[in-house]
Formats: structure tokens, sequence, C-alpha cells
């Protein structure tokens, strides 16, 4: 069974490496379809993130743009959050759940930085 806490481990590329994958892949960011150029920041990226069971296999690298990669990290970060989340839920029995935060009864003073009651 996978773990949503252990994934494989990265894998960095050659340069070689990253070039035969941009031009494999056409120079485009597979998230907006921007053609690069030479000058323009990509970075290769899995396409199915390692912490959600992706792989360092060459049919999961892609190449991503600069202005892509901050949204793509952030959904393969809520995944991953989702899924540890999801196993816990359904693994932990509820009486050993932590009860959430109960704020104390009254108003907050924020002159004081206290709860009133």
């Amino acid at each position: 069974m996978k773990s949503p806490w252990h994934h494989v481990p990265r894998v960095r590329l050659s340069d070689q490496q990253t070039v035969k994958l941009f031009l494999e892949r056409g120079g485009c960011c597979r998230e907006c379809g921007r053609k690069l150029g030479p000058k323009d920041d990509y970075i290769v990226e899995h396409i199915v993130a390692l912490e959600n069971g992706g792989s360092n296999g060459w049919d999961n690298l892609g190449i991503t743009c600069e202005w892509c990669k901050p949204a793509k990290d952030a959904e393969d970060h809520a995944k991953a959050g989702h899924s540890r989340r999801m196993v816990t839920k359904h693994y932990l029995p509820k009486s050993m759940r932590k009860s959430k935060f109960k704020r104390p009864p009254g108003k907050y003073n924020w002159a004081t930085g206290r709860y009133e009651t």
C-alpha cells in the first residue's frame, strides 16, 4: 500500500536530459501551452507530483513556465494534504481524534488581548 506520507525520492536530470525533454515537449508549457523562448525561465516538473503517487519516469516529466509553477505547486500540495486528511479520517477512530479548538465564552477585547465574560 502506498503511503501519503512517503514517496519516491526525487531524481535530478542532467543539463542534456533537460534540453532533450524541452525539445521533445515542443518547448511549450504543459499547463498554459505558452511557447517558451531561450530567455524564458521554466522548470522540469512531475506531471503527477511525487507526493501524489507520481514517478520519476520520463512520461511523468513535463515543462512548466515560471508563471504556471506556483499554481501547479499549490494544487499538488492541496491534493496531497487532502489525501493525508482523508487517510487519517478513515483509519483513526473518532475516540482518538483531537477535538477542534473551542473559543472561550465571552467577547474578545482587542485592547487587553483577552476574552472577557
